[in-house]
């Protein structure tokens, strides 16, 4: 599994996909481990402290509406709110490099285990109603990463309360140096950690807040060079307010009902081996971007193309040790599914640096492999087969010999079969 310090995470299989928080899928199982702290750098920390137990905060004073049950609906409000989360790379270009914790998640101890690790967040976004959420994370060559959070909460009054009980445990960590530093343009105060060292050796600071706007929180932390922290964390917060401002939380009583293929995808798309992952499920433009390689130049390719919609069905299979990921686009005509197709091959070669290679299932299948650490022992594959209106690519991630071709020469056709009528 993919570390923060690893190379771009692969299309379509976004960094942490299987190691995520509760599944989005009615399952209740957690990831494996301890709850310890994560952050986006081996070289600083991410928000984290010495384990506590939660301290109980003082009760809500108004009417909170209870959240949904986890479920389909929870899973299609958070990629509702995918859509409107804060492209990283838009406020750090640098920060192009796939970190976790990311995606999905549908119950506040997933935030909690995987971004703090200590108890209290969970509390209080349970405390406050919490409803669903999107994440996202990115790193520069030297670690410095970005992580942010966009968070459903019960109504606006208890995301004040909230933000108000999170930005003072973000002061409670134990950082060392933690100190206050007041947000004048967003009306927080934010917890300033001064002092750290990125992968490099260069000497940076680290920032988080939390920010209410309407039923939604903002939360973002970022490591930066040293003084540039708070200069960093205000304009990452500020763009993802911008895509806040209308943007309308489903009514909770209605989530439940949220359609989790709206587009009627599912039924192209292979079924993979092994147990699905909080990234299964439909997405609009801007909610697949949010785990694309390259944002700027999948936005264009896609968009140009008339794209209509995309599923994505991604899985573990605890068995073999592999991971899987399937993702399925749907365009007007085959003329665009044809010019997408030719766009993925080229960019494979150009800028996601795939090395092709022939699949003897189907040797005309555009398929590249990629290695997924730096010990030379673990791949994995990429193909991609088109038909009429609908392409669809296919990973198998794990596999110990670059030309173990054993599974995708078994599924790849299978998902040839699923899209050509």
């Amino acid at each position: 599994m993919r570390t923060p310090t690893a190379p771009a995470r692969p299309r379509a299989l976004a960094a942490g996909v299987l190691a995520g928080a509760l599944l989005l899928t009615g399952c209740t199982s957690t990831v494996d481990g301890t709850a310890s702290p994560v952050g986006p750098a081996t070289t600083s920390s991410a928000p984290q402290g010495t384990p506590a137990a939660p301290e109980t905060g003082e009760a809500p004073t108004g009417q909170v509406t209870p959240a949904p049950e986890i479920g389909p609906g929870t899973g299609a409000e958070a990629r509702r709110i995918a859509s409107v989360s804060s492209l990283i790379s838009t406020t750090s270009p640098e920060r192009t490099e796939g970190c976790f914790p990311s995606g999905p998640f549908g119950s506040a101890s997933g935030i909690d285990v995987l971004y703090f690790g200590d108890g209290r967040v969970e509390q209080e976004l349970d405390r406050w109603g919490f409803v669903a959420a999107w994440g996202n994370c990115n790193q520069d060559l030297a670690n410095n990463g970005s992580l942010t959070l966009a968070a459903e909460m019960s109504d606006p009054d208890s995301a004040v309360s909230a933000a108000e009980a999170l930005n003072e445990i973000g002061l409670d960590f134990d950082l060392g140096s933690t100190e206050p530093v007041e947000l004048p343009d967003l009306g927080v105060t934010a917890a300033l950690t001064p002092g750290g060292a990125d992968s490099a050796g260069n000497p940076i600071d680290t920032a988080q807040a939390w920010v209410p706007t309407g039923r939604m929180l903002a939360y973002a932390y970022v490591d930066a060079p040293a003084g540039g922290a708070v200069d960093l964390l205000t304009r990452q917060l500020q763009d993802q307010l911008a895509l806040l401002v209308d943007f309308e939380p489903t009514p909770q009583d209605q989530v439940p009902d949220l359609d989790s293929d709206p587009l009627d995808l599912a039924q192209y798309a292979l079924a993979p081996p092994g147990d699905p992952t909080r990234f299964t499920g439909g997405y609009d433009l801007e909610g697949y971007l949010r785990f694309a390689i390259d944002p700027v130049a999948e936005r264009t390719l896609l968009s140009s193309n008339g794209f209509t919609g995309f599923y994505a069905k991604q899985s573990g299979d605890d068995a073999t040790d592999l991971e899987y990921a399937v993702a399925l686009y749907a365009f007007p005509t085959s003329v665009q599914t044809n010019a997408v197709y030719e766009g993925f091959r080229t960019l494979e070669t150009t800028e996601f640096g795939g090395t092709p290679f022939v699949l003897p299932a189907i040797p005309d299948a555009p398929c590249f492999v990629f290695a997924s650490d730096d010990t030379g022992t673990s791949f994995y594959q990429r193909c991609y087969v088109g038909f009429g209106s609908h392409l669809a690519s296919l990973d198998v991630l794990g596999v110990t010999a670059v030309d173990d071709y054993t599974q995708m020469n078994t599924l790849l056709p299978q998902q040839r079969d699923l899209i050509d009528g």
